[in-house]
């Protein structure tokens, strides 16, 4: 199934894009963190239980079902003030 990826702050530095179309296999959100990390280790910080999963505009826990067409951004824990 085709889904857009964002990346964001130092997931986008990590990642060296900060979008990407990609063919991935359905399932879950937690999947496709799996299928990006196996294919490619810079991704390993996508499964760090502290960046945020965002499916068409929505936070979504880990185990929310993807489908075609649906972008997911991920997103480092924000610090500042």
């Amino acid at each position: 199934m085709s889904i857009t990826v964002r990346y964001f702050a130092a997931l986008r530095e990590r990642m060296g894009t900060a979008e990407e179309v990609i063919d991935a296999p359905a399932g879950t959100a937690a999947e496709l963190v799996a299928w990006l990390v196996a294919r490619d280790d810079q991704a390993d910080a996508l499964a760090h239980p502290s960046t945020r999963l965002i499916v068409n505009d929505e936070i979504v826990s880990r185990e929310h079902a993807l489908s075609s067409g649906d972008v997911i951004a991920f997103c480092p824990p924000f610090s500042g003030g």
